[in-house]
């Protein structure tokens, strides 16, 4: 495998890419995988400030992600880009003169798809079959809640990266933890499952769904989320079992997003007719429709009355089927609850009569195995109540607290504002700001908060309504950084470890190539360290600190006299 890093100057031509009139410093990157299918990039330090945009770019496929920006960024840093058609890739990065400074962007992994490992590993938005219905045609009406809970998902596993499709749940508890249910199938991958630390890069796309019933001329806005934890899963992809896989997002679903915790049916009962909700080829969200009904069938060799079996029916607006991207889909039946969960089948664009086959929600419930970690049971009905129908909810009049800010990282002796999104309309709300000036509000948006302490700090908030009250505690949540000043520099500069250094500091210089060039060590209490590098050539330096169990790198760049 060969992979060529090329820097530029932005001499490509991009006329689609609309540089903001402030922007001052523009920077691209090149990576070339030769023979590559598709490349994605997996950051595990990734932040964009305020003032400060990223594009991706396939000049293969003239194929623009973006911008991402703060939106964008993860408490954990964090990132994970789609899957681009082609063997080059261009990264883009365009910010203002004094946000620039703070932007990070390390890029530790390469996604390469050299040849297909599922349908959809190289699609995305307008490429699924022509046959497909969009969601907010007419076949949709009576579906427009169920829809809201339907998510794509963007899989990595290893080096490899493809779409899913799954659904929210709700629970027995009402309490919105966001449970969201896929195939296990979408699990695996490079001969075993997804790891802890790849499902941390995983993207869930919320109303990715064109507007009207024609697909629009632009791609829909992204709302997405990272980062998920396993629950449960069972049926080893479905040779053995009902092929489900249960996930807890990391973060609670934002407001704004308008999420649906759809119902389910665990009773075993053939359904007469429905649909199916589903991102075919990672595409805009698709109805699928059925009016004959459900057979108990097998996944095809493993022997057991786990699946559903279906066809779907031709409508108004097409004739929609399942294609790669589909898997995990859930299959509602006619009173709007989840029945199953899509495993594969035969049916595609130019298959219309071929059979798919749902893993059972009934066989998800207990049936893959004795234990929690094989069950959807003690997820999903944590009262014990053993229901066999819950119907879906959204926050509605439940007071659900969350919260964004405009940045994560800050230096030390500056400020940051907090802004409520939390659902249900709150009439009270209850700040607490570790180590912030002043430590704690009571207004909806807090006034400016100044941290004048390096560390990461905890922020918690608490929301009330005549229903319910919530709390939100966001661990480690704001990371104070040292403050380095001149910077630029020519040469002495200090930095400032603001009220007091909590730990013995290390700081430890290298140039822009990673040679070390210095070390400097202090003890606790000094509220600064003077640094002086007039000796050495004008460039850019990185100043790595390390307190305990804290440690930063700033950016420095050493100017001639």
């Amino acid at each position: 495998m060969c992979i060529l890093i090329e820097l530029y100057q932005l001499e490509v031509e991009l006329p689609i890419l609309q540089l903001s009139k402030a922007v001052r410093s523009v920077f691209s990157v090149g990576i070339h995988v030769q023979d590559a299918y598709a490349l994605s990039l997996c950051f595990s330090g990734f932040y964009l400030p305020e003032g400060c945009r990223m594009f991706l770019y396939s000049p293969y496929s003239n194929d623009l992600g973006g911008a991402y920006t703060f939106s964008n960024v993860r408490r954990d840093r964090h990132f994970a880009s789609r899957m681009f058609s082609g063997d080059f890739l261009l990264i883009i990065l365009e910010c203002t003169d004094n946000s620039i400074k703070n932007a990070v962007l390390d890029l530790t992994q390469l996604g390469i798809a050299y040849r297909p490992v599922y349908p959809d590993d190289c699609r995305g938005y307008g490429d699924s079959g022509d046959c497909e219905v969009n969601v907010n045609c007419e076949e949709g009406i009576s579906w427009t809640q169920q829809k809201d809970g339907i998510v794509r998902i963007g899989i990595k596993i290893g080096s490899s990266a493809y779409w899913c499709s799954g659904s929210l749940l709700n629970n027995t508890s009402v309490d919105y933890t966001p449970l969201l249910l896929t195939a296990d199938h979408c699990a695996w991958g490079n001969g075993g499952y997804a790891s802890n630390e790849d499902l941390k890069d995983w993207v869930f796309y919320f109303s990715y769904e064109s507007a009207a019933c024609m697909n629009g001329s632009e791609e829909p806005e992204i709302k997405s989320m990272f980062g998920a934890h396993l629950l449960a899963h069972g049926g080893n992809t479905g040779d053995t079992g009902s092929d489900f896989y249960l996930l807890e997002l990391d973060n609670a679903v934002p407001g704004n997003y308008n999420p649906y915790f759809n119902g389910w049916d665990r009773s075993n009962t053939s359904s007469s007719s429905g649909v199916s909700i589903h991102h075919p080829q990672g595409d805009i969200k698709k109805i699928s429709t059925y009016d004959s009904p459900t057979l108990t069938s097998e996944w095809p060799g493993n022997g057991l009355p786990s699946h559903w079996k279906l066809q779907w029916s031709p409508t108004a607006n097409g004739h929609g089927v399942t294609e790669g991207g589909s898997s995990g889909a859930p299959l509602f039946n006619a009173e709007g609850l989840i029945i199953g969960t899509l495993t594969g089948g035969e049916a595609s664009c130019t298959n219309l009569e071929g059979p798919d086959y749902y893993g059972k929600f009934s066989y998800h419930w207990a049936s893959n195995g004795s234990d929690e970690s094989s069950q959807l049971a003690p997820w999903l009905d944590p009262l014990g109540t053993e229901p066999l129908i819950i119907m879906g909810t959204r926050y509605g009049n439940i007071a659900v607290a969350s919260f964004t800010v405009d940045t994560t990282a800050l230096p030390i002796g500056t400020a940051i504002s907090f802004y409520d999104l939390s659902a249900g309309s709150p009439d009270s709300w209850e700040w607490s700001f570790e180590e912030g000036d002043p430590p704690a509000s009571s207004s909806q948006n807090p006034p400016k908060i100044y941290y004048n302490k390096y560390g990461s700090w905890d922020v918690s908030l608490i929301v009330s309504n005549e229903v319910n009250s919530d709390t939100l505690l966001k661990k480690d949540y704001i990371r104070v950084e040292p403050l380095v000043s001149p910077n630029p520099t020519q040469g002495l500069f200090d930095v400032y470890l603001g009220e007091i250094s909590l730990n013995d500091v290390e700081i430890s210089v290298f140039n822009s190539k990673g040679q070390y060039i210095g070390f400097k060590q202090s003890p606790k209490g000094l509220s600064a360290i003077e640094i002086d590098l007039r000796s050495n050539k004008a460039g850019l330096y990185f100043l790595l600190l390390r307190s305990g169990d804290y440690s930063s790198v700033t950016r420095l760049s050493v100017i001639p006299d």
